[in-house]
């Protein structure tokens, strides 16, 4: 019997995309790669995640949210495990931004949240609040990005309470009465 020859992956075009120099080609790519579900664009995403984090670090201001938030629904469409790092990273360093766009923070914390579960959150609010303390607390965009986080806490178990009342005890200042009134709705 002839064996047929192995078809082209169909995602290699739309993962060469993310490179691109136009803003809108890496949210088109991105946006494709999420539909189609290819579990080989997971690592070439969470790349493209990282790179435009680093407006954020250079100016304040993430400078393509669309381009981040498509990367973000494309993750959890593929349930890719291995850009969890990247999703936490993006919610440290919109932490330190200027300006937040909540829905894109909701949109990271509940991908975190499908694809990781309760660890992944956890996880996430430890590191934010880590990068505060290095960074220091007063951190543009800590309100925004603690207040949905630390209320996804509440839907972590006992675990996730755990942190909440750590964050609430020890925590950076600006997050302790976020945390506790997190707890009060538990």
């Amino acid at each position: 019997m002839e064996r047929e020859p192995d078809l082209p992956d169909p995602s290699s075009p739309f993962i060469d995309r993310l490179d691109a120099d136009d803003a809108f080609h890496r949210e088109a790519a991105a946006e494709s790669l999420g539909s189609l579900g290819s579990p080989r664009a997971a690592r070439p995403l969470a790349g493209l995640l990282l790179r435009e984090l680093r407006s954020v670090e250079r100016t304040g201001v993430l400078a393509h949210t669309t381009v981040v938030r498509a990367v973000t629904v494309a993750i959890r469409r593929i349930g890719a495990i291995e850009a969890l790092y990247a999703l936490v990273r993006a919610l440290c360093a919109l932490s330190r931004a200027r300006r937040v766009d909540e829905d894109l923070v909701k949109e990271i914390v509940e991908s975190l949240a499908e694809v990781g579960g309760p660890a992944a959150v956890r996880e996430a609010a430890d590191r934010v609040v880590k990068s505060v303390r290095e960074g220091g607390e007063t951190a543009p965009g800590l309100e925004a990005v603690g207040s949905i986080l630390l209320e996804r806490l509440g839907f972590c178990g006992d675990a996730g309470i755990a942190t909440l009342r750590r964050v609430a005890q020890a925590g950076p200042s600006p997050l302790k009465p976020m945390a506790r009134r997190a707890l009060t709705l538990i």
